[in-house]
């Protein structure tokens, strides 16, 4: 796989590439998921008949471990093995190429990816919180930044991701489907109106954390610490130009994971625990809403409501309690 970007430049040797998901994970101490939030279900299926109780599934953020383990009783499989997650990629990537459906024939011409930064102090935890000690160790070797975060709770509410895209793209809705996203998303589409709408969408997001007893940190905070390493010196301000200036970057439609990923699987579920705390999320609210009428779907039905993680019928304290002891 040729690699280019902040890490390295040059080839990377790939140790297997397999559609056998046996094989794949034999002997394997940690298993990351890397798909976006639909896949996780489909890769935990498979992976169950063939795990092992020393090993770890860690998927990216998106309140996976608590859908994953409610997915896990629902089969009424029995596994000791953990289910953890961070709360974002460790690198902001990107495959280069036209790749898709035909990437296994075409690798030659497609087998590329662009690494334009790597993340510090990346939150991880499992679920239950009792069992993140087991896997840090073996993740620190990999990911040597990474930092232990109070539940898996926190991995997800803290994921900024669900700030910075549904309202960049609702908003520039007219660009992307007039140019099919020829526009750096996070440079020319990040317009002073754009950014107090996702500044009052943070808002509501550190409110949640505070009511579930996490650390209340703006998501421009949150780039501070990841992105440490590209702080301007005479600023202290994240420099962005280096890394999307020229670069085409939106998405072609609004029928985009910056969306069906980032609402279904992120703002509905901060939405439902919010309302748990008492917290009112308008902002929130809207770009659900809006975002269904504009892709024709209805997003509090396709959501990731408290049943679909197991909160149902809980409250605050037992949420958090069910966080990191698990079943009672």
């Amino acid at each position: 796989m040729e690699v280019t970007g902040e890490l390295d430049t040059g080839f990377a040797k790939v140790d297997k590439i397999t559609l056998n998901v046996e094989e794949a994970i034999a002997g394997r101490d940690l298993i990351f998921i890397t798909t976006p939030a639909f896949g996780h279900g489909p890769f935990t299926r498979a992976c169950l008949p063939h795990l092992r109780d020393s090993q770890c599934l860690v998927y990216i953020s998106y309140f996976a471990a608590l859908r994953m383990a409610k997915l896990v009783r629902d089969l009424r499989v029995q596994t000791k093995a953990v289910l953890a997650e961070t709360s974002s990629f460790a690198y902001a990537c990107d495959r280069v190429g036209s790749g898709g459906a035909f990437f296994m024939e075409r690798y030659q011409d497609d087998a590329k990816v662009v690494i334009k930064r790597e993340k510090s102090e990346l939150p991880f935890a499992a679920f239950p919180a009792t069992n993140t000690s087991r896997a840090l160790g073996k993740v620190k070797e990999v990911l040597p930044s990474i930092i232990e975060a109070r539940n898996v709770l926190e991995t997800s509410i803290h994921n900024v991701n669900t700030i910075s895209h549904p309202a960049g793209v609702l908003m520039n809705a007219g660009w992307i489907e007039h140019t099919g996203g020829k526009f750096s998303f996070y440079l020319e589409g990040q317009t002073p109106a754009i950014m107090r709408v996702a500044k009052a969408m943070d808002s509501e997001r550190t409110a949640l954390a505070g009511a579930f007893r996490l650390e209340e940190t703006s998501e421009e905070e949150w780039d501070s610490r990841m992105y440490s390493k590209y702080k301007d010196k005479k600023t202290g301000q994240v420099f962005q130009e280096k890394y999307y200036k020229g670069v085409f970057d939106a998405p072609p439609s609004l029928n985009h994971r910056y969306l069906t990923e980032d609402v279904i699987y992120g703002l509905v579920p901060m939405s439902s625990l919010a309302k748990v705390a008492g917290i009112k999320t308008p902002t929130f609210d809207s770009i659900i809403t809006l975002a269904g009428v504009a892709n024709s779907v209805d997003y509090w039905s396709e959501g990731i409501t408290l049943d679909k993680l197991g909160l149902e019928n809980k409250n605050v304290d037992q949420i958090i309690e069910f966080a990191e002891q698990g079943e009672s």
